[in-house]
């Protein structure tokens, strides 16, 4: 009886390393927000700028936004950010999909920001346009828009869009591992009756045979 009951103790503890791991979590929900939220902010801001200056007429600066251009940017940006947020609150499976959504998104608008140099420069032509400083000459808006300089918001709401990319694989990838919210609050009652059903040692205190 002795060796049986040690027996079924030593089988009853459980293995190492088989427990909620948190390694990563922090991290990288924090980079998914930080990076979403950059994003939406950066897409927002001027991608494209020329300084218009014709003979007659007052000067101007005309510039573009992302957000203008390329209006998809800033959405999947949100999809992104707000994915990361459900994150904290989600397990399992529904987690995982989770992080396949802010994956997805991220990447989509980076490969926009990337491809969209089209997008930008007829949104400036079209900017350029409206101006005070041009004349209804199609041609010379499309020659000032050809001199526009790129702004660094553009390449930091790229930059952002990669960091909340890989934030998402991370998600995808250790998800399921990391805990949730929802574990916060189980009774203390389950998480008590948990505890005694998991400890044979206890039960033997109780003054019960946990062979039976």
């Amino acid at each position: 009886m002795p060796h049986r009951c040690h027996d079924v103790l030593r089988r009853r503890r459980p293995p190492r390393g088989t427990g909620v791991s948190a390694r990563g979590y922090g991290p990288a929900v924090l980079l998914g927000v930080v990076g979403g939220a950059a994003a939406f902010f950066t897409a927002s801001q001027p991608w494209s700028r020329v300084t218009v200056e014709t003979e007659g007429l007052a000067r101007d600066v005309v510039s573009v936004t992302g957000n203008e251009a390329l209006p998809v940017v800033g959405g999947l940006a949100l999809v992104a950010l707000a994915g990361m947020v459900a994150v904290l609150a989600s397990r399992g499976r529904v987690r995982t999909a989770v992080g396949v959504v802010v994956t997805l998104a991220s990447a989509a608008a980076a490969v926009a920001v990337v491809v969209g140099g089209d997008a930008v420069h007829e949104a400036l032509v079209a900017s350029l346009a409206e101006s005070p400083a041009m004349t209804g000459d199609a041609a010379l808006q499309d020659r000032f828009a050809d001199d526009a300089s790129t702004t660094a918001w553009r390449w930091a709401c790229l930059v952002s869009l990669l960091l909340s990319t890989v934030a998402g694989a991370a998600v995808v990838r250790w998800g399921r591992s990391w805990p949730s919210m929802g574990r916060r609050y189980d009774s203390v009652g389950q998480q008590r009756a948990a505890n005694v059903d998991d400890d044979p040692w206890k039960a033997l205190d109780r003054g019960e045979d946990p062979t039976v």
